[in-house]
């Protein structure tokens, strides 16, 4: 039975309440729009929703989008955002479980960098330049991260310092998101139907175009300029991002993927079933998820890019071993010195309890539950461990 137009979104009800959220009014590029109303078309094909599965999507799409559109708005207040100059960051790439958060938490105790926040993505608007940042937007930051903590309790021991809450470092993956050019779970599981998905975009150069200009936002006015940030899923896109940041530095751990596929397909599972509210047969599509990732990372080790002298190849183990060393690797390879209250900063945040990786448990990650043979993992990538020395 066909269903009424009452039980899908509305694009330009989205359109318009998002407008009418953030005030900017007509600010909404074509790229933008088109992207936002694919989105809306995508969630209405995956239906029908109930009238309160409606209601939520609806909110987090507006949300986000009047987000969007307040960054919009500020770029017109304030046009010295965009003569920012974003000077040689530093982007931790490599795939997840590989040793990429550690690094990144601990390049981020540098008292002179910044990277950015959960409360940056929820509340960047206006500008951290103009003046103090009001409480409220943190606590409003920590009151999201919190709902979806409580949504999805398996991310607590999955995730390793989710609970930072609305001081969380946060994905280059998650701020594409606010530009609709990615779909991170985090801000859009209210949808009931969602499942592993990007979307479409002119290309991932334009991402980090925005991605660019987002930075440009948080530090005009505020005399910081060095950043450190983090996606897992840069090495795929070297070229987009050395072309957005010519003089960045990529630092690029590397871990056996047969040591870590297993938490990967868990955590994707935790996350995506919680979502859907059922349990999805993960199993008869883990092989066929191997042999995509083995694709792809065939095709990465094709690309020249890799030997580019602005990528730093790291080992896991040699992060895990001796993580200060690890520091002074990466700011050895930028020119930079570690100062004596940054390396304190790291000693004591490797100290501190607080951030220790089982402070929630430690979750059973299995090859088993999902039907696949570790062995024939670790063989399917075994040229990728042979081609950055981890055997």
């Amino acid at each position: 039975m066909p269903r009424s137009t009452k039980e899908d979104l509305s694009f330009d009800d989205v359109l318009l309440l998002a407008e009418r959220e953030s005030g900017g009014f007509g600010l909404a590029d074509e790229g933008l729009t088109r992207r936002v109303r694919w989105l809306v078309e995508w969630v209405n094909e995956r239906g029908p929703y109930s009238s309160d599965e409606l209601r939520g999507m609806t909110q987090q799409i507006v949300r986000l989008f009047a987000t969007r559109l307040k960054l919009a708005l500020d770029r017109q207040r304030y046009p010295a955002i965009a003569q920012e100059n974003i000077e040689r960051p530093i982007f931790i790439i490599g795939f997840a479980r590989s040793g990429t958060t550690l690094l990144h938490s601990l390049l981020a105790e540098d008292p002179e960098a910044q990277s950015p926040k959960s409360w940056h993505m929820y509340a960047p608007s206006p500008p951290p330049g103009t003046g103090p940042v009001v409480s409220e937007r943190i606590a409003y930051a920590q009151r999201q991260v919190e709902a979806w903590m409580d949504f999805c309790p398996a991310q607590r021991p999955m995730h390793p310092y989710i609970d930072k809450g609305a001081h969380q470092l946060i994905e280059d993956e998650e701020v594409i998101t606010l530009d609709f050019r990615n779909v991170y779970p985090y801000h859009f599981y209210r949808i009931p139907t969602l499942d592993v998905m990007a979307v479409p975009t002119s290309g991932q150069d334009d991402a980090f175009k925005f991605h660019r200009e987002f930075l440009q936002h948080l530090q005009w006015n505020t005399g910081f300029n060095r950043w450190v940030c983090k996606g897992p899923s840069g090495q795929m896109h070297l070229d987009a991002i050395l072309d957005a940041y010519p003089d960045a530095l990529l630092v690029w751990p590397h871990r056996p993927l047969g040591e870590i596929y297993a938490s990967n397909i868990a955590l994707r599972a935790a996350i995506f079933d919680t979502i859907r509210g059922y349990p999805s047969d993960w199993s008869s599509q883990a092989k066929a998820h191997v042999e995509a990732l083995k694709a792809s990372v065939d095709r990465l080790m094709a690309n020249d890019r890799i030997d580019d002298p602005r990528i730093l190849h790291l080992s896991f183990r040699d992060i895990a071993t001796d993580p200060m060393a690890a520091v002074r690797k990466v700011y050895d390879r930028r020119g930079l010195s570690v100062s004596t209250e940054f390396e304190t900063k790291v000693e004591n945040w490797l100290a501190d309890p607080e951030n220790a990786a089982d402070r929630f448990g430690r979750y059973p990650y299995s090859y088993e539950a999902f039907g696949l043979d570790k062995a024939w993992v670790e063989d399917l990538f075994s040229d990728y461990s042979r081609r950055f020395g981890l055997v």
